[in-house]
Order: C-alpha cells, then structure tokens, then sequence
C-alpha cells in the first residue's frame, strides 16, 4: 500500500532531524510521508516556510505512477518513476536515503543488492523501515504489482552494516528500523561483515561468509581478523590457492607480518605433501626468511623451526 504503520515515525524523525541533511531521497515515496515530514522538519522547521525559499532537496522514486498526487509533486523537488532494482545503480548521492517499505517488495537477492547500492549512494545515512519475519503477507493491490511481498527480511540481513537496530511489535508480527550511519571507521565497518560472515559460515553459506570477507578485506586491508578467517573458509571450500594468494600478497605488502608468513608457509607445506614440489620449495623459502627477520615472537620463531624440519 502507498502507506505505512505509524509507530516508527517519531524514532526515525529523531534520526532525520540529528542529521540535518540538506539532501533527501525517498525511495518508494508511496503517498509521500517521508517527503511531508522531511519538507516540515528541515526546512519550515528552520522558518523556510514557503517554496521559494527551501533549501533542502527532497526527491523521490515511485513504483507505481498512479500513487503520484499533486500534494507529493508540491512537495518533492523531483520524482522518478521506475523500478528500483534499475534505478538504484543510477541514482545520485544523497546525505539521507530513505528505504520506507520498500525492500521486501524484492526478491531476497535483488533487496540485498540494492541495499548495498543505496549505502553506496547515501553520503550520511540510509534508513530503512521493514517488516520483519513471519505475518507479512501481502497481495498485489490497487492495480499494482509492486503491492506483493515477495520476501521475509530478518535482523541478521542487516549484520553487514553497523546500524542502529529499533524494534517495534505489531499485531501482525514484527517491524524494525534500521539506521546505517557512514561515519564508521573502515575496521568498525569491516568488524560488522565479519559478524555477518559468522552468522553465514554457522549456517553453512561458506560462500556467502567469503564473499562477505572479501569485502572486509577490500575496505580495511590492514585489518588481519578476515584474513585468516577468509583463509579457513576458503580451505573449507577446496579453494587452496586463493588462500595461498591472500597470504602471499600479505606478506609481500608487510615483509615484517611474520604470522601471515607462517601460515602462508604452513598452506605451502600442506601442498607439498600432497606432491606439489614446488609448494615445497616456497614453503622452504618462505621460513628461511622468517627465521632470518628481525623481532621474530618467539612462539612464531619455533613454530617456523617445527615447520622447517618437517620439510
């Protein structure tokens, strides 16, 4: 439906108006709530009343033309009319974007691909209203398709993002908030798709958890905690030889990381045991170098004499 419930309305304004932003886009704008409360709260808030004198930019995206009134064009700079799925690699960036009941009209793959797209095109904050679990059902409605729930969203979904989780109990089941601020250090946002690789890897997604740490790995490359555990999954996957690659170019970038060195070494050594003489070789290679560095830990020191006898 072009509306929403009503519980969450002051939580999410309490969001809004701490931010300030002098940009809006409002995705699914539906009747145009958000737009309303936006054009109220941020610039005849701050006594820019009449039209000619807002400053703020509130746009909007609408499914559905029909649900496109004078009242939302009097108050919206812009509305686009489109499928998000199309439109959210297009979009321009925005301070705030605003994702109001809208992703669980999405089949589950395409919702996470256009989160992960409006978090890249919000340049403050996305926020994200959505049903939660089972009791959600809901029809294509008033003529237009885009009425059907087509998937269940959970609060683990949003594990990949630091948030701040709000959530509301309905008759009909549960409702959550989600505000995914983008003033994070890359390690804390590195921290929340390692969480969302364990909760992945506990269900045995193994790829899904991988493809969560590579991510980690792309945004705070220094941080080693996905490192090693892209390593574990990926020799859990027979997938050897990109383990191998991650540490070769972690020890190639830092000389001085001995304990990427010892398990570059140790992957190296299991290779040569299964035949592969050349991995022995580098294995060989690999701690000779360690052994001969400055500032070794000791433990690491005699793991890397263990390790080099048993060549």
């Amino acid at each position: 439906m072009p509306v929403s419930t009503s519980v969450q309305i002051s939580h999410c304004l309490a969001h809004i108006i701490h931010l300030n932003p002098r940009s809006v886009l409002d995705v699914g704008c539906g009747f145009g709530m958000w737009g309303f409360l936006c054009r109220m709260y941020l610039d005849a808030g701050a006594e820019r009343v009449l039209p000619k004198d807002w400053q703020v930019r509130v746009d909007g995206i609408e499914y559905f033309e029909p649900y496109i009134l004078d009242h939302q064009r009097s108050l919206y700079d812009h509305i686009t009319i489109g499928d998000i799925r199309d439109l959210a690699p297009k979009v321009g960036e925005y301070d705030l974007i605003i994702a109001g009941d809208v992703i669980e009209h999405l089949d589950k793959d395409d919702g996470k691909r256009v989160i992960a797209q409006l978090y890249a095109k919000a340049r403050r904050a996305l926020l994200i209203n959505i049903p939660l679990g089972l009791g959600w059902d809901h029809p294509e409605a008033h003529g237009n398709p885009g009425e059907l729930h087509r998937s269940q969203w959970y609060v683990e979904d949003f594990l990949p993002y630091p948030s701040v989780h709000m959530p509301f109990r309905l008759p009909c089941g549960d409702y959550g908030v989600f505000y995914l601020p983008k003033d994070v250090s890359p390690e804390d946002r590195a921290s929340a798709l390692l969480g969302a690789a364990e909760h992945a890897d506990g269900k045995g997604a193994l790829a899904e958890a991988a493809g969560y740490l590579r991510e980690a790995r792309a945004i705070a490359p220094t941080f080693r905690d996905p490192l090693y555990y892209l390593a574990d999954i990926l020799v859990r996957m027979n997938a050897v030889e990109e383990a191998v690659t991650l540490f070769r170019e972690a020890v190639k970038a830092d000389p001085n990381d001995h304990d990427a060195a010892l398990f570059l070494a140790r992957l190296l050594t299991a290779r040569a045991r299964s035949g592969d003489a050349g991995a022995g070789r580098e294995a060989g290679e690999t701690l000779r170098t360690l052994l001969a560095g400055q500032e070794v830990p000791f433990a690491c020191r005699t793991s890397a004499q263990e390790l080099l006898e048993r060549l």
